[in-house]
């Protein structure tokens, strides 16, 4: 089960969409050093700059987009990264964003048994009992295409708009590094090409006005994804909802694991009824997930029943799983969980 990491941003709709990147072949003669008419027969093709294509043609690619505009009088720096290795079954999905006063800087790689999270600086360890590798880029156009209205990373470039433009273009021969430059009258384009036949490498656009946005594009040993270990651990993302529910003067608590929490063993993973605050707190009962139901009468002869379901038969503790918490004590408590692998509580802020 994929972690979660986020489906919120803010992009301006020239810039947003689904995922719709090597331009068509040129004659050898024509492909560098590029001449204007060149460049633009080549961006007048639709799909000449496709990332899907690129993420089938390369195991290893990376896409960064940087991007500043401006909603509502408030200027949003929104900064993606996105990247796979499908020789090591890891994926890297990276956002960084400021607007006001809120700034978020967060990033994670999964796809094997172990994960990481970086949060600002910091990275942590996780881990998914049963991994599941899907490539970020066919995972975000698919999500997109079920929430078209959705806000996603801005990989969908319609090099069309720039395909009758007056390009000044420069290069080095020994690279087959290329960079062309043109204006539409209210925006300054700049391309970097590469290879023969060239492809779209880089993509810049600036309004003069502080609203810009850029696309880098890296393939092979330059998009190397790599995978900590005997870092901090971080727990699973399942903290129990505590509204109970009083009949008959037994306090009930229940619910189900939401989607998107990575799979652990039971094992690994206790219900508490703790009392006193998160950081000062007792547990007057528990129960492994791995006993699946448990019954117990405590010191003051109350009683409390907990159960776990593995709704999906999985053997695993994951989203859709059932569980209910039961007692006739009136004891004012917080159901959590502890996770042992991790050390730690999953209501713990880290």
């Amino acid at each position: 089960m994929r972690v979660v990491l986020v489906s919120f941003i803010l992009f301006s709709s020239a810039l947003s969409g689904c995922l719709e990147v090597p331009l068509n072949p040129c004659e050898d003669d024509e492909c560098f050093p590029l001449s204007s008419d060149a460049l633009n027969a080549l961006l007048s093709v639709s799909d000449s700059f496709n990332v899907l294509k690129l993420s089938d043609d390369y195991d290893m690619l990376r896409i960064e987009t940087s991007s500043v505009i401006e909603i509502q009088n408030q200027i949003v720096s929104i900064d993606w990264s996105v990247g796979k290795d499908d020789s090591k079954n890891l994926s890297s999905i990276a956002l960084r964003y400021n607007i006001a006063n809120a700034a978020v800087d967060t990033e994670v790689i999964e796809g094997t048994e172990i994960t990481n999270v970086r949060i600002g600086n910091v990275w942590f360890e996780g881990r998914d009992a049963l991994p599941e590798y899907n490539d970020p880029f066919y995972e975000i156009a698919r999500l997109a295409s079920e929430n078209p209205d959705g806000l996603w990373p801005p990989f969908n470039f319609d090099t069309t708009d720039f395909s009758n433009l007056d390009w000044q273009i420069t290069g080095d021969i020994l690279s087959l590094q290329q960079v062309a430059t043109g204006t539409n009258g209210t925006h300054t384009i700049i391309l970097e090409l590469g290879g023969s036949p060239p492809m779209i490498l880089g993509i810049e656009i600036y309004d003069g006005e502080g609203t810009d946005f850029s696309l880098s594009v890296d393939v092979g040993e330059s998009a190397s994804i790599i995978l900590r270990d005997n870092l901090v651990r971080t727990p699973i993302q399942f903290i129990p909802q505590n509204n109970s529910v009083i009949n008959d003067e037994i306090q009930t608590w229940s619910g189900t694991i939401p989607n998107g929490v990575s799979e652990a063993d039971p094992s690994e993973l206790e219900f508490h009824a703790r009392i006193g605050s998160l950081n000062n707190s007792e547990s007057l009962a528990l129960m492994n997930f791995n006993d699946g139901i448990l019954n117990v009468t405590i010191d003051d002869q109350t009683w409390w029943e907990f159960f776990w379901m593995d709704v999906d038969l999985d053997d695993l503790v994951s989203g859709g799983d059932f569980y209910n918490i039961r007692t006739n004590s009136t004891t004012d408590v917080t159901i959590s969980v502890f996770d042992i692998w991790a050390d730690t509580w999953t209501d713990d802020l880290f």
